[in-house]
């Protein structure tokens, strides 16, 4: 069965519908194209996802995406329309969408920062030790490219390890805890921001 949406869909109960409705595809029936499709519909034709608090995949580390992937299949990340979508896909299948979308190139995200953001942001980067592991933000394997991915799907990220809502990488809950909602904020507009080739 081939599944067909457009970047118009960008609601995710109107995606998260007609998933519902249509019948699970076979895994002998995965073909590239058609699912790499689907995730334009959220994603991005061009890379730049439909909405602000949805996020780059484009170029991300390919582990990364294929870890996520399989987190969202066996329900250690949740989300109302990737658990769904990630579920229907086998081993072999999440390492060929990941190894798609990370050889694609990093797209250009209008991002903008707001006065005193960076100095916030880097009082934050230093008590969460968040450059311990994210270096240099450009990700590595497992770790995340976070520079220049969108600010809105970084905040709720950071807001979603906070509050426990992620639970799939347990050491980012507590480092976000240590977070208020202004440096969180500051921090997703600064590595937003970040022009990182």
């Amino acid at each position: 069965m081939i599944r067909r949406f457009s970047a118009g869909l960008a609601a995710p109960a109107a995606l998260a519908a007609l998933l519902a409705a249509a019948p699970a595809a076979a895994k002998e029936d995965f073909v590239l194209e058609d699912e790499v499709a689907v995730c334009t519909g959220c994603h991005g034709e061009a890379g730049v996802p439909v909405e602000p608090d949805y996020p780059v995949i484009w170029g991300q580390q390919y582990f990364y995406i294929f870890t996520q992937l399989r987190d969202y299949g066996a329900g250690r990340r949740q989300n109302d329309v990737m658990t769904g979508i990630a579920a229907e896909y086998d081993r072999d299948q999440a390492k060929l969408l990941a190894e798609h979308f990370a050889g694609l190139a990093w797209p250009d995200i209008p991002s903008q920062t707001e006065e005193g953001d960076a100095a916030l942001a880097e009082k934050g980067i230093t008590g969460g030790q968040c450059s311990a592991c994210h270096g240099k933000w450009q990700g590595d394997s497992r770790i995340p490219r976070l520079a220049g991915q969108q600010a809105g799907y970084l905040a709720r990220t950071m807001e979603d390890f906070k509050t426990d809502v992620r639970m799939n990488a347990p050491d980012k809950n507590s480092t976000m805890k240590q977070l208020d909602d202004a440096t969180i904020a500051a921090l997703s507009r600064y590595l937003s921001d970040l022009d990182i080739q």
